[in-house]
């Protein structure tokens, strides 16, 4: 499973290519503020999962 992390400064989105990784993505962020965590599907639909990972955010 794929997520994408969105960033509010209009920079291009990170991606993390499992649960485990973004986890480590996440806890590697500083200044960078998360307005969005997109899980992307095979079929290239995404869903928001942000409130799941909400706590995880230093923000």
């Amino acid at each position: 499973m794929r997520y994408r992390i969105e960033y509010a400064d209009g920079r291009c989105c990170s991606f993390a290519s499992s649960r485990k990784d973004l986890l480590d993505w996440l806890k590697t962020l500083k200044d960078e503020k998360v307005v969005d965590i997109r899980k992307v599907y095979k079929n290239g639909v995404t869903d928001s999962v942000i409130d799941s990972y909400r706590s995880y955010l230093k923000q």
